[in-house]
């Protein structure tokens, strides 16, 4: 056995995580780095970011300034091998790990391998890889390399298990790091599928290596990655790496056995990927892989060929034969199957099979949910039976429905609600029909009895039950933010019944693209069945002309436009007094001695997933949290994670709550991120995993703010007649105009400061106490940006929508 004992001041494992646009996921990939058990002294993390233009950068120095192993290294963008090499160099552990940034690590396992390593005196230690996609808290083996972690092994060599080729993964190594660079190995840079180039022969320069059959890494499965997309270069530099991995071992004179685990390797993991992604292809990528695999193929025996699955080993001896036309055909035929994941009764099958359960949170709602079967047979009813019955019925009159959000809120902050509390007010002959989502119904019937002249006149109704179809095809008018839920993907069933009036209030002026304008909000497969949706709209409400050109191109719509202004900015024009200020800050825990600063970004990714929070928080409160509060309104897309962007200890959502917290957080909270004891301890994460919804008006928000920080979010635009100082927090924003798209430069829009970095931010802060300043600096800007976007807005469009469509007692429509 080695001796394994660090020198003075030397680190024992040093982790390199390479970092490339994934804000989204980096902090959780940074907060399982140090739940590995380490102590002080023992840990080196060296985060390569190589040229990201997301704010990972930002996320990286976040965690250096509290975490002293941390090293935070800037290179431009050359790719994930030089990224590897960069933190390669600087490395001084005796151990070396790589960390892709949008993964995990399960609590303490770097720790649990390295203890092996130290017993064994082996070279390297490989671990049992599972993958998971972010929407998905349980993690799986690997099917195709899971039955060589069935049982760990000490000590062993790729003589005597050969099958370990297939292992081609840098990322669930610990290396000795005298090994790693004694081997003279380098991840080729300019191309990907590196480590197809690199971890065999590694495997073949060890004296020895162990296997530990514990889950050591959590790969995540995020769309948009290099393995998750498809594009000619990764056919070429898979099929480049394979010959080139086939040529060291040929000129190494390796047995015929390691030979033919390495043709099977070849055939069943790498081949199957670029075979399956074939038609995918250009017809000169399709020519090369016909050509390329042939080469590689060559000296691969039938034997092992035959080996691997059907219809792949077919595929194969096609490409062997250099039989073009037939693998072209035979793919053809092939191309709408899928090949199956895990063979029956494989190491694979029997291992998925303990892994735990669903949550129960999980399988309630699951239970709620009805069988495919019968939730298409009730579709089926609703639209070819019931919807016809319907439009034969007459309107209802004196009837209105209002959906905010998809039917997740409801207050004066949304247009639909703004306008059903004012018909409410001024109209009893109308009764109003509120939709809500099954999880938001008794939130917002509170919210209707608290915000409501007469509530008795406003129903809540659950969004797609039986009584929402009698009201969406009987009301006689209709108001959306977005769009209803109408049919089951099918167009045809969209459309409203004539003499119905729809109106789209918006959720907000777009800064963001929006529609059609951008694939990232509405995919060419959408498109179709967004545009039947959009195209009911009847009128259009807007701020001025510029807007309403905006919105209606991004739906596809001709309305007409009302000049009304936004109903959801009528209350930001009658502020309330000093007693209804103390109100506020008493309802939201508000400390009434300090100034309030409310963070209030747009959402970075969808479909519920984590807000990257690229401030940094220990810093602002340093320099800011003896004069002001911080509120955190996340929103309704994302959530926060508080074990992730450290808020244990400045948050009222500690254990132990302080009287006055720096931060106050809003929105969609979990208490704890669970991945990893998803896995490995499910009983224990249960109880653990906590989720909370906090609302906040944002109105009740702003007008209590001294100082609000946004980016790219519609809030600058109300926010904007209060006049008061505003940030924009964009260090992101070349990221998200290549990804998002924008319809106007923000930077030079902004009627208030602009901000990169936590310095900056805490600059404009200080500087926003001072209003005279804060004026002089910023009041053209704020003139210009009103006069562009807010022409039509007066603080009365609630009621001026109301009076075009004839709803304002004593009027008539126009």
């Amino acid at each position: 056995m080695q001796n394994t004992s660090s020198s003075a001041g030397q680190p024992l494992l040093s982790v390199v995580v390479p970092v490339y646009n994934v804000a989204q996921y980096f902090d959780q990939c940074l907060a399982s780095v140090f739940d590995q058990g380490f102590a002080p002294g023992e840990l080196e993390v060296i985060v390569v970011d190589d040229g990201s233009t997301d704010g990972s950068g930002l996320i990286a120095d976040k965690w250096a300034r509290r975490h002293a192993e941390l090293q935070s290294v800037r290179q431009p963008n050359s790719g994930l091998s030089a990224a590897r090499n960069t933190g390669l160099d600087l490395a001084t552990g005796t151990f070396l790990t790589f960390l892709d940034s949008d993964d995990i690590i399960p609590s303490g396992a770097y720790r649990r391998m390295i203890d092996v390593l130290r017993q064994t005196g082996s070279d390297f230690i490989t671990a049992a890889p599972f993958r998971f996609a972010g929407w998905d808290r349980h993690a799986k083996p690997f099917a195709r390399s899971a039955d060589l972690y069935h049982e760990s092994r000490r000590a062993v060599t790729l003589e005597q298990h050969p099958e370990y080729l297939r292992d081609f993964a840098a990322w669930n190594k610990i290396y000795r790091r005298e090994f790693f660079v004694e081997s003279e190995v380098r991840f080729p840079e300019g191309r990907i599928y590196e480590e197809i180039a690199t971890s065999p022969i590694l495997y073949s320069k060890a004296k020895a290596f162990d296997v530990f059959a514990e889950a050591g890494y959590f790969w995540r499965m995020t769309p948009g990655s290099i393995t998750q997309t498809i594009k000619p270069v990764k056919a070429h530099d898979r099929l480049a790496a394979l010959a080139h991995i086939q040529h060291y071992f040929k000129e190494r004179g390796s047995s015929p056995r390691l030979q033919d685990e390495l043709g099977f390797a070849i055939v069943d993991y790498n081949l199957r990927w670029t075979f399956l992604e074939y038609f995918q292809l250009d017809e000169e990528t399709q020519r090369y892989i016909a050509e390329k695999s042939r080469e590689v193929l060559a000296s691969v025996p039938d034997e092992t060929i035959t080996r691997v699955q059907s219809p792949l080993s077919d595929w194969a001896m096609l490409a062997k034969r250099g039989d073009a036309a037939g693998l072209d055909s035979a793919l053809r035929t092939s191309q709408h199957e899928n090949l199956p994941d895990i063979p029956p009764g494989s190491t694979a099958a029997v291992q998925s099979q303990s892994l735990p359960r669903q949550s129960l949170r999980d399988r309630i709602r699951d239970s709620r949910r009805l069988p495919d079967s019968a939730r298409r047979l009730r579709n089926f009813f609703v639209y070819l039976a019931l919807r016809p019955v319907l439009f034969r019925m007459p309107l209802l009159e004196n009837t209105a429905v209002f959906s905010n959000y998809w039917g997740q809120k409801f207050s004066l902050s949304d247009g639909p609600a703004a306008v059903c509390i004012e018909l409410n007010r001024s109209n009893p002959s109308m009764r109003s029909i509120v939709f809500a989502t099954r999880n938001d119904q008794r939130r917002i019937r509170a919210r209707v009895r608290e915000l409501a002249a007469d509530p008795r006149r406003i129903k809540v109704v659950r969004n797609t039950s039986f009584a929402y179809y009698w009201y969406i095809w009987r009301a006689k008018y209709l108001f959306n933010d977005a769009n209803f839920q109408l049919a089951f993907r099918v167009d045809k069933f969209t459309g409203k019944r004539p003499g119905q009036i729809e109106v789209q209030t918006t959720h907000g002026i777009p800064i963001k693209k929006m529609g059609i304008d951008s694939e990232a909000a509405i995919d060419l497969a959408e498109r179709k069945v967004f545009l039947a949706r959009s195209q009911r709209c009847d009128y259009l409400v807007s701020t001025s002309p510029l807007v309403a050109e905006t919105y209606a191109h991004s739906f596809g719509i001709e309305p007409r436009v009302l000049q009304a202004g936004l109903p959801q900015h009528d209350v930001l024009f009658t502020p309330p007094d000093a007693q209804e200020l103390l109100r506020i800050r008493k309802k939201y825990g508000l400390d009434p001695q300090k100034r309030i600063a409310v963070y209030a970004p747009t959402f970075r990714n969808a479909d519920g997933s984590v807000f990257p929070c690229l401030l940094d928080l220990h810093m602002m409160q340093d320099q800011l949290g003896d004069e002001y509060q911080l509120v955190m309104k996340v929103h309704p897309f994302n959530h926060t994670q508080l074990g992730l962007i450290d808020f244990r200890e400045l948050t009222d959502f500690a254990q132990d709550p302080v009287p006055s917290p720096f931060v106050k957080l809003m929105g969609e909270v979990r208490l704890d991120p669970s991945y990893v004891a998803a896995t490995l301890d499910y009983e224990a994460s249960r109880s653990r995993d906590t989720v909370r919804k906090v609302d906040g008006s944002i109105n009740e928000l702003m007008f209590v703010a001294d100082v609000v920080i946004s980016d790219y979010s519609s809030l600058m635009f109300g926010y904007t007649h209060l006049r008061k100082p505003l940030v924009l927090f964009t260090p992101d924003i070349d990221h998200y105009n290549a990804t998002r798209g924008s319809y106007y430069n923000v930077d030079e829009i902004a009627p208030g400061a602009v901000t990169k970095t936590t310095e900056q931010v805490i600059e404009a802060i200080r500087l926003s106490s001072d209003a005279d300043s804060w004026n002089e600096r910023f009041d053209v800007k704020r003139n210009v940006f009103t006069e562009r976007f807010l022409e039509w807005d007066r603080g009365d469009a609630s009621r001026k929508v109301l009076a075009a469509l004839g709803l304002m007692t004593g009027t008539e429509s126009e």
